[in-house]
């Protein structure tokens, strides 16, 4: 079965189909068989160019073309050295843009990660990672938080999952899955969620899959090659150079006729005046215009390049000059699909926060003052809730081993709000990883209950920690924290709270409500209830897109 109607089918019907078991995986054999039949996994190279043809293409401008043609009529009419000249600038100008073209093509070449070069696959019974290139169909794939699915494939089993598909949907909050979804056929990618796509990312959860389509036939692949289709339209600049040329050929073609006739009328020798109108054609054409606009995208190139931007073609940057309005998605192109929290307010304090992206250089300002979180009573406790009620993981810079400094661009795995908190207490000097061993369960984010909540186990008592949307926390909550003292909520306070969320809000700011609860043990895991009525309220995280 093909045509990406795995949606519509259950997970044991994808299984018969695919003739794949869940427990066993394929064997060993039956991959290597389906490798030789379906080809290796991987997107096709986009009409390759090899270094002679990108070469020979810097000479495929009408404006080049003409140069060669005048230096070919300066060495048919002796004049050598202008023969030479115009052939040094034409060559000149053509390894000046193959250099610039080919150093871009490495470039690009360097920066193809995105998809996964490893995967967990079950073969044979037995867990084992093979590179991504050597998965097929029917294999049985095991993803975790952090990984990148290797292949499109039917959902088997799914815990918690959250993948993040912005890559593919442009949609920058993770897609939560279900594997016990049937789908009818029309549903677009976007809402397949029994369904996983290569080079998407895990951001939370677990989950068994079993791969459906692999290579050029996943909907990446099919994006890949709609891209390779695609011929692009020559460039203003080429556009005008190619007039310019024409209309240099149309005047010097009638200055030759008008300088040949007049001298032949007076008399002249038709020969010397040929000689003498094609002289002056082959002077009118600028030979130095080429290089000059060659050199002059060159530099515009390395200036882009020192701003950590590859041009693959040097039109494009006078391309890009002319643009004045520019239609573009916006998650992971012109953003990174990194979330920074800016700001922490509790009933005692409004904080502001520096630093932006997985940097962990940032400091916290109340009233135009430093101030240290983890010396604050409240802050502290919001710092804490935000980063253990949290699947996203920190992982240091990968050439910088320990000695990894706080501005450095950190690796994180999650998803990207809680990323956003874990940096943040990250700023303050807070690790949850003491506090995420002692979670006894967990009650996961879900768009009915619109929080997460997990229940850690701290000496003799359980405290469960719940984040999620001010509309779902804030009426649980009958008490609230300020300067470490509970009190009651009075109904002024949660009006006051209520008003500081609309004004986040306003300022195009994500906000995310703490609480916690004390219960003591014996006690049930977190309940879809939240915190009940012991529930304490604490503060807000705001967070903005970088």
């Amino acid at each position: 079965m093909s045509g990406g109607r795995w949606h519509t089918l259950s997970a044991d019907r994808v299984l018969e189909v695919l003739g794949a078991d869940a427990r066993i995986g394929l064997s060993a054999e039956e991959a290597r068989r389906r490798r030789a039949r379906f080809g290796p996994n991987q997107l096709e190279d986009a009409r390759g160019v090899s270094p002679a043809a990108l070469f020979l293409k810097q000479f495929q401008d009408f404006m080049v073309a003409v140069l060669v043609g005048a230096a070919a009529v300066s060495a048919a009419l002796g004049e050598w050295l202008d023969a030479a000249a115009v052939a040094v600038i034409v060559v000149l100008n053509g390894v000046l843009g193959f250099m610039q073209e080919y150093r871009a093509e490495r470039s690009l070449e360097a920066l193809k990660k995105l998809t996964a070069p490893a995967a967990r696959v079950v073969r044979d019974g037995v867990e084992t990672v093979v590179p991504a290139v050597d998965v097929v169909p029917g294999d049985v794939a095991l993803l975790f938080d952090g990984d990148r699915v290797p292949a499109d494939g039917r959902l088997v089993e799914a815990h918690a999952l959250a993948v993040d598909e912005s890559v593919l949907t442009g949609e920058s909050a993770p897609a939560s899955k279900n594997a016990a979804a049937v789908l009818p056929e029309a549903a677009p990618p976007g809402d397949r969620v029994n369904m996983v796509f290569k080079g998407t990312a895990v951001t939370r959860g677990r989950a068994v899959v079993v791969v459906t389509e692999t290579g050029m036939n996943t909907e990446m692949g099919r994006i890949a090659g709609l891209m390779r289709g695609a011929e692009p339209p020559p460039t203003p600049l080429q556009v005008r150079l190619a007039q310019l040329g024409r209309w240099l050929v149309a005047g010097c073609l009638g200055v030759v006729g008008v300088v040949f006739a007049l001298g032949v009328s007076q008399g002249l020798p038709v020969y010397k005046m040929f000689l003498t109108a094609v002289s002056l054609a082959v002077a009118a054409i600028p030979e130095g215009l080429p290089a000059v606009v060659t050199i002059s995208l060159a530099l515009g190139v390395q200036q882009m390049l020192r701003r950590r931007a590859v041009v693959r073609r040097l039109p494009a940057v006078e391309t890009l000059g002319c643009a004045t309005v520019i239609c573009s998605d916006k998650t992971g192109t012109l953003t990174r699909n990194e979330m920074t929290a800016t700001r922490l307010w509790t009933p005692a304090r409004d904080v502001q926060v520096t630093g932006g992206g997985y940097s962990l250089s940032g400091e916290f300002f109340a009233g135009g003052r430093r101030v240290d979180p983890m010396a604050d009573p409240d802050l502290s406790v919001a710092l804490r809730i935000g980063a253990v009620c949290s699947h996203a993981r920190l992982q240091r810079p990968p050439a910088a081993g320990a000695s990894a400094s706080p501005g450095a661009e950190w690796a994180v795995f999650g998803d990207p709000t809680e990323a956003a908190l874990l940096v943040l207490a990250a700023k303050a000097g807070f690790s949850p990883s003491d506090d995420r061993r002692r979670i006894v369960s967990e009650a996961p984010f879900d768009s009915y209950r619109k929080r997460m909540s997990v229940l850690v186990r701290e000496g003799g008592r359980l405290l469960v920690l719940t984040k999620g949307a001010p509309d779902a926390v804030l009426p649980l909550c009958t008490r609230v924290r300020r300067r470490g003292r509970v009190e009651p909520l009075a109904e002024a306070e949660r009006r006051r709270i209520a008003g500081v969320v609309d004004d986040m809000a306003k300022q195009a700011l994500r906000v995310l409500a703490l609480a916690y609860a004390e219960r003591r043990p014996p006690a049930r895991g977190p309940s879809g209830h939240g915190p009940g009525a012991s529930g304490h309220g604490l503060g807000a995280d705001a967070v903005d897109w970088e």
